[in-house]
């Protein structure tokens, strides 16, 4: 027998990335295209933050080219395909032509905030509906915002001819012969998913004024999404799966007893949950729903500190420095005599907070370094602050034994090491730089047994690290004045 292979696609906020694995999780080849994010000027304080969809959607086929001509006849072995994406990326588009009507909007962007004022209903009511608290960073919002403020989408409404949804559902209604579908995941991320149902709630439709009838058909996450055509061979889609949570199952089916970070444009944290309650002020996210009603649905206890990445440019501003990997280190070995912290609004305080009308603020005044290093323990306060939330809960689930890590941020040795010495568990750090796209292969590979890539992995001891507590717990104090 011929060993099948697996088409994955990961869709992400600074790249779109296709690689073909074979049947025990081996990358065989892999092909990205860049995806350029636009923010525009500040109209009535808010700044538009958006991606172009067409030129997304060429990037991803320019890579599908690459790997016909790469695999030639081999092409035949490819038995299944699974997508990844950017959950709460979204966009409008025409139901006959497919032609974008809108940018895509960036999770980043939070123009529809001010419809939120307007919506009544408590953080604990809409946790239970859809896992999620009331944030303009998710779709719903967003997607009023265009049914209210642009043209050719009320005019598309008016015809019956509009689709909305998460990107993912753009690129799928092009390669999958204009079917308009979605999964458990992305449908979450625009706020208006049910996450007893796996269908669209009819009370967030009618919060948020949205009519059922423009968005796509919520199916699980191992439903049958269309079928792919390159040249003669059809490819059915069996997977899809937003890209945090598919970064899961990169090594097969995930560890109930670790907590997940990945330091990338924000940064996110995930424990793996068969239970729907988490602790307060964190997202319930469905992990993996299947088709199969015997088969356990898995849930994830989830948290986003949007400043990570994201900060760079507002660091390189801040301090006359560009952000190099020897600026980090230098900055990371500091030990300041005096107070200095940062506190961290870029992108939204996020969990489990959750403001949007605090601006950022460093503590007493530093050098550019010390600013730096300020930023990055920021990034590692707020994490820790939701692991210890986590942690809260752990008695009644199977005891947290370690972190496993991943990102661009996690290459600096010292920010995994303080992760360690804070949370007192070993932090594991893979080598391995394309878990979503892995996980997105091993879920439409149907999470065989087979799958057992080979990989590496740093690990971080927890150690006596006094300086970084006492920081950690003026940092706590500062935040709890700020938040006043």
């Amino acid at each position: 027998m011929i060993p099948s292979l697996i088409l994955a696609i990961d869709q992400g906020g600074q790249s779109s990335r296709v690689a073909v694995y074979d049947c025990s999780g081996k990358q065989l080849c892999c092909f990205s295209a860049p995806c350029a994010t636009n923010n525009y000027p500040l109209e009535n304080s808010v700044q538009y933050i958006e991606q172009n969809g067409k030129e997304i959607l060429e990037g991803i086929r320019d890579c599908l080219l690459k790997i016909k001509l790469i695999l030639g006849v081999d092409i035949a072995r490819i038995q299944a395909a699974g997508f990844a994406g950017q959950g709460s990326s979204l966009l409008c588009w025409d139901t006959l032509t497919g032609a974008a009507l809108t940018p895509v909007l960036s999770w980043q962007d939070i123009r529809g905030e001010h419809y939120l004022k307007n919506i009544f209903i408590p953080h604990e009511e809409l946790q239970v509906i859809a896992g999620l608290r009331l944030s303009p960073h998710y779709g719903a919002s967003k997607i009023r915002w265009c049914l209210e403020k642009s043209p050719v989408v009320v005019q598309a409404l008016k015809n019956n001819r509009l689709s909305v949804g998460p990107i993912v559902s753009y690129i799928f209604w092009h390669l999958l012969a204009r079917k308009n579908v979605v999964d458990p995941g992305h449908a979450q991320r625009t706020l208006l998913w049910n996450l007893q149902k796996n269908t669209w709630d009819n009370s967030l439709l009618n919060l948020f004024k949205i009519p059922k009838a423009v968005l796509p058909e919520c199916l699980f996450h191992d439903s049958h999404f269309g079928d792919l055509m390159l040249d003669e061979y059809k490819i059915p889609f069996t997977a899809c799966a937003r890209d945090q949570g598919a970064s899961l199952f990169a090594r097969g089916m995930p560890e109930h007893n670790a907590y997940y970070i990945n330091l990338g444009t924000g940064a996110f944290i995930q424990r793996v949950s068969e239970q729907l309650t988490a602790p307060s002020g964190l997202l319930v996210s469905p992990l993996w729903l299947s088709k199969d009603a015997h088969e356990k649905k898995l849930f994830c206890w989830e948290a986003t500190v949007n400043g990570a990445a994201s900060a760079m440019t507002f660091m390189q501003q801040q301090t006359g420095l560009l952000l190099t990997p020897n600026e980090v280190q230098h900055a990371l070995t500091l030990s300041p005599p005096h107070a200095c912290y940062f506190l961290n609004a870029i992108g939204g305080l996020s969990a489990p907070y959750w403001r949007t009308d605090l601006q950022s603020q460093f503590g007493e005044p530093s050098s550019p370094h010390e600013k730096i290093l300020a930023w990055l323990e920021s990034v590692i306060f707020q994490i820790m602050e939701n692991v210890n939330l986590m942690a809260a809960l752990d008695k009644s689930l199977q005891q947290t034994k370690k972190i496993i890590i991943s990102g661009g941020l996690s290459n600096v040795d010292a920010i995994c090491q303080k992760i360690a010495d804070l949370s007192h568990l070993p932090v594991h750090r893979s080598d391995n730089t394309d878990a979503t796209l892995q996980g997105i292969a091993c879920l439409a590979a149907g999470i065989s047994m087979q799958w057992q890539p080979q990989q590496n992995s740093d690990i971080f001891m927890p150690q006596e690290n006094r300086a970084i507590h006492s920081r950690f717990q003026y940092w706590k104090v500062k935040m709890s004045e700020w938040l006043q």
